[in-house]
């Protein structure tokens, strides 16, 4: 056998051997230094909840606005948005892959999982909230509110009750891109449904331009970002708790604890010692996830090279923070777990 064939039988052994294992030199690449940039500390508050050994993660890319992150504990997977396609999109946490779970899905935005494991989702076109049942079927929830039809549901959260709260801002009337255009027929209103009710019923219509929305630990903080510089610049963009009343169907006690000028909140979600963590949008230095304990004060950011539209912690122990941040979803583990 001649030399130059010997060597191309040893060089495509080592290709076939490579291809063999593919995820072998996956992450290949420059390594960075602990602890990762990414990590801003504000607050010594801050400080326990950093892991110094723990890289920021970009598990995948290709999307076009990404959105409403939901962590399925029993599948061990996540479900986003990607709202201008109108796909649902899958994240499995133990192979890192994203698929498409449904498409055509009228530009779907926040996803959330009810007590029963059911997938809620908010529609932007046609506007309405929806369900999938155990039988694969669409039960729709709420589409429209005394006699018209809702704005464009946002974000929602669903209580252990089975009752269901919603934003409905109207940002998927605004642009074909995320939904139909038209006119909103509604006031943009926070609104509170559970099965048996022909209609949401409003709860708050205070907020601007109602968007993300978040349960504390305590089961009673509900916490619900204000995007209003979008429609209204002379709004500060802003996040207030409520109190769920005591019929688990009100929210009472608004209070701003959250006020800024420089940057916006989107999508929230809370950790177990009733940390807000708030995707935000604000150019370089601000774009990422921004947290603030309790009382409203910052006290850290998670910092991202694209803007962040929403947060959720994943994992067998919630302490790995997924971000849906513009074209790319995001994971870093931290060392706190999700309320």
């Amino acid at each position: 056998m001649s030399l130059a064939r010997r060597q191309f039988l040893a060089a495509s052994a080592a290709l076939g051997a490579a291809a063999a294992a593919p995820n072998l030199f996956a992450h290949a690449g420059a390594p960075s230094r602990y602890p990762d940039n990414a990590w801003q500390v504000i607050d010594e508050r801050f400080q326990k909840y950093v892991l110094f050994n723990t890289p920021l993660e970009r598990q995948w890319t290709g999307g076009l606005w990404l959105e409403g992150p939901a962590w399925n504990a029993v599948g061990r997977y996540a479900v986003f948005s990607d709202i201008p396609r109108a796909l649902q999109m899958r994240w499995d946490e133990a192979s890192g892959e994203v698929s498409i779970l449904r498409h055509k899905v009228g530009h779907s935005n926040g996803n959330a999982f009810d007590s029963q494991g059911r997938l809620v989702a908010c529609e932007h076109s046609p506007a309405r909230v929806v369900r999938y049942e155990w039988d694969g079927s669409l039960d729709v929830l709420a589409e429209s509110y005394d006699g018209k039809p809702l704005n464009a549901p946002n974000d929602l959260i669903c209580l252990d009750s089975g009752g269901i709260i919603f934003t409905d801002p109207g940002y998927g009337a605004h642009f074909e891109y995320e939904g139909a255009v038209r006119e909103l027929e509604l006031d943009t209103t926070v609104y509170y449904w559970e099965d048996g009710m022909a209609e949401p019923q409003p709860l708050t219509t205070e907020l601007f331009k109602p968007n993300g929305i978040a349960l504390g630990p305590d089961k009673r903080s509900v916490y619900i970002a204000d995007t209003a510089p979008s429609h209204h610049p002379d709004e500060p963009a802003t996040i207030t708790r409520f109190t769920l009343g005591d019929d688990g169907r009100s929210l009472t006690d608004p209070t701003r604890i959250v006020e800024s000028r420089e940057e916006g909140y989107d999508g929230l979600t809370c950790d177990q010692d009733g940390n807000i963590w708030a995707g935000t949008s604000g150019g370089e230095g601000r774009d990422g996830v921004t947290i603030f304990a309790p009382d409203g004060t910052l006290i850290g950011r998670i910092l991202l090279p694209e803007v962040c539209a929403n947060v959720c912690f994943v994992g067998e122990d919630r302490n790995r923070l997924l971000m849906t941040a513009s074209q790319s979803i995001y994971t870093l583990y931290t060392n706190t777990r999700g309320a």
